[in-house]
């Protein structure tokens, strides 16, 4: 794995920055606080996201803003890959989604996506992905100084632990564990089939007495078969004889309700035949008689409605009449009461002037002569009055007369329809009488044949019941074996299905038997051999990873330190400090004494991880932070010798002693003024 470029917004005290990365050294340069680590901790994020308990978003997120994001570009074998990973505030910041351009192929993720895919890019285990720490790489290619020290300083007990978990020795203690565990639920196991299996004897004793039973019973039900067989078939014999018998005195009842019912019919019939009789001589009497002559009746009809019409326009023109002589009346009244006001009247209700006896002459005159036109007018409509009045007299006679004639047109055709109906009736009766005459010969037939079939069907009462009495004797006979039958048989297939599920519960507990021999194979294997192999197998990885962790440790820190001083590693990967034949704790060393140990211990535990696992991508790449704090002059001069020997296509160092940048490829220098950090190399 190569690193070829970094872009940073709002991390931290970056706000944009764009860093590019070299091969060989690369050394990050500036004062204590200036963001360097920051670089470290972006690359992080941006290959494996947030860590929890390690890298959280409100230490990344730059205070007061809402977003930020790191892209990183970087080159594994052939292929270059850039990822980016984006952080946004909410009530706490968290990751949101975002890309992995492989080969400028662009594929969208979420952060548990992202890290899954570079887990499968750099060829680190798949189980890395739910954990929070990533041991492989935080060991192999970027260790904070602080945390090597801890290792260092840390109790026995505690480094060991780290360490198994580091080189994935643990499983070897965790398989022992599990497999203990398991012994216990093979004990618990093992109690439980024990119990399941005290009373397996004791099944078989009454599985044994239970078949013998079921035999008997078996016996017992084919010895009665036969007889109820033969009880059946007798049973059967008396029912069909009793149905015949029953048959018999079924067919002579129903002979006898037919014939009494034919009877019944035939008396019916003469007499229903003498009553036809009598009415057709009634209605022969009635036809002797001519039927009246027929009347045109539409025609009557006819002159009625005109005569009627006739009649109402007389009516309204005496009416109208009557109407105009009111009126003349009305007028006549008028005219009287104006002669009288003309008499009484002295001055003229107009002008008020005096009214002469010449004019009110000429007033009388004039109202006179209208009396007197209304009287002719009266006088002549009086006489229209009577004319029509006789005329109107005449039409009402001649509609009486009218009125009668169709009285007696309708009593005529009431009378032909009469005729036709008794002559249509007669017709009628007379084809029923020939029916009837018929009907009563058939009837008279039919009682003949029933009374002959009678005496075939002669009913014997006590031929039937003594039938009834021997089929009385045949159920009772057979029911009794029936039960016997049904008990035995009922008996027999309880005893078959407690037979079965005995069996079937000592199919079980042989087949727990076999299960609880096999248990406790299993257990004596995983006690005797198997767990304490776990045992043996974890001390033989642990005395080859510490015979070449020691080997490592010890070349690294003679390069590092003075001749005086030699190290070693115990059995607890104790670093052990000798000098002239006495042994010195970590503690007691000098600051640049620690850091060289620490760094020593961090180069060989980088070389051991590598070695033990192969198809990891990150094996070229290696970041170290503030690896030289406390180093004398000879001792930086020490740390070239180191560096060269790694041998490694990239080197990350993160550093402010100025000696460094004498051996390093590229510079990239950090500088921060008012809590922003900017690249200036």
């Amino acid at each position: 794995m190569q690193l070829l470029r970094l872009k940073l917004h709002n991390i931290r005290s970056y706000t944009n920055a764009n860093i590019e990365f070299g091969e060989g050294i690369t050394m990050l340069s500036g004062d204590i606080g200036s963001g360097k680590s920051t670089v470290l901790l972006a690359i992080e994020f941006a290959l494996f996201g947030l860590l929890r308990g390690e890298l959280s978003g409100n230490a990344l997120l730059r205070n007061g803003t809402m977003k930020g994001s790191v892209e990183l570009t970087f080159k594994v074998e052939k292929n270059t890959y850039t990822i980016c990973r984006t952080l946004k505030r909410g009530k706490s910041v968290e990751q949101d989604s975002g890309y992995l351009l492989t080969n400028d192929v662009k594929q969208e993720a979420t952060a548990v996506e992202l890290k899954s895919k570079i887990l499968e890019v750099l060829g680190y285990p798949e189980e890395l992905l739910t954990k929070s720490k990533n041991f492989v790489y935080r060991y192999t290619v970027y260790t904070p100084q602080e945390d090597m020290k801890k290792i260092i300083q840390d109790t026995p007990e505690e480094r060991l632990a780290l360490l198994r978990k580091v080189f994935d020795i643990d499983k070897y203690a965790r398989i022992a564990q599990n497999a203990s565990t398991y012994t216990k639920t093979l004990r618990e196991r093992k109690r439980a089939m024990d119990l399941v299996l005290t009373d397996l004897e004791l099944k078989k004793k009454q599985a044994e007495q239970h078949q013998q039973e079921l035999s008997q019973t078996k016996n017992q039900i084919s010895a009665l078969a036969p007889q109820l067989e033969l009880a059946r078939t007798f049973l059967n014999i008396m029912k069909a004889r009793i149905t015949q018998l029953e048959d018999k005195r079924n067919k002579h009842e129903t002979i006898l309700r037919e014939l009494s019912t034919s009877k019944a019919q035939l008396t019916a019939k003469q007499q229903q035949y003498t009553s036809l009789q009598q009415d057709l001589a009634t209605l022969t009497e009635q036809l002797k008689q001519a039927p009246p002559a027929v009347v045109d009746s539409e025609e009557l009809a006819k002159k009625n409605t005109n005569l009627t019409q006739s009649l109402q326009e007389k009516e309204r023109a005496i009416r109208t009449t009557v109407i105009k002589i009111t009126e003349i009346e009305t007028l006549k009244k008028q005219a009287s009461i104006s002669t009288q006001k003309i008499n009484g009247l002295a001055q003229c209700p107009t002008c008020l002037q005096q009214v002469t006896p010449d004019h009110k002459h000429t007033l009388l005159q004039q109202e006179k002569e209208k009396v007197t036109g209304y009287e002719q007018e009266a006088n002549q409509h009086t006489t229209i009055i009577k004319q029509a009045e006789q005329e109107l007299l005449i039409l009402k006679q001649e509609l009486e007369q009218l009125r009668t004639k169709e009285r007696e047109a309708a009593i005529s055709t009431l009378a032909n329809k009469h005729y036709e109906q008794a002559s249509q009736r007669k017709k009628i009766l007379e084809t029923h009488q020939t029916t009837l005459q018929q009907e009563v010969q058939q009837t008279q037939t039919t009682i003949s044949q029933l009374e002959q079939n009678l005496s075939a069907f002669a009913h014997n009462p006590i031929e039937h019941e003594n039938a009834k009495k021997q089929i009385d004797a045949a159920i009772q006979n057979e029911r009794s074996l029936s039960i016997q039958h049904a008990t035995l048989a009922q008996k027999e297939t309880s005893l078959t299905k407690t037979l079965k599920l005995m069996q079937e519960e000592i199919e079980r507990k042989e087949r727990a038997k076999k299960q609880l021999e096999k248990t406790q194979h299993a257990h004596h294997w995983l006690t005797d051999y198997f767990i304490p192999l776990m045992g043996v197998i974890e001390q033989h990885v642990m005395a080859k990873i510490h015979h070449e962790f020691n080997a490592l440790f010890q070349q690294w820190f003679s390069m590092l330190v003075e001749d005086l001083l030699s190290a070693r590693l115990d059995q607890e990967f104790t670093p052990i400090i000798q000098q002239n034949g006495y042994d010195i704790d970590v503690e007691h060393l000098s600051g640049g004494e620690r850091t060289a140990c620490a760094l020593a211990y961090r180069l060989a535990l980088n070389k051991t991880i590598n070695s033990l696992i192969n198809n990891i991508k990150t094996k070229d790449l290696l970041i170290l932070d503030e690896p030289t704090d406390g180093f004398s002059a000879e001792q930086l001069d020490k740390m070239r010798d180191v560096l060269q020997q790694l041998q490694l296509k990239q080197i990350l160092l993160v550093s402010h002693e100025q000696k460094i940048e004498g051996f390093a490829d590229k510079i990239i220098r950090i500088q921060k003024n008012e809590h922003l950090s900017t690249i200036t190399c």
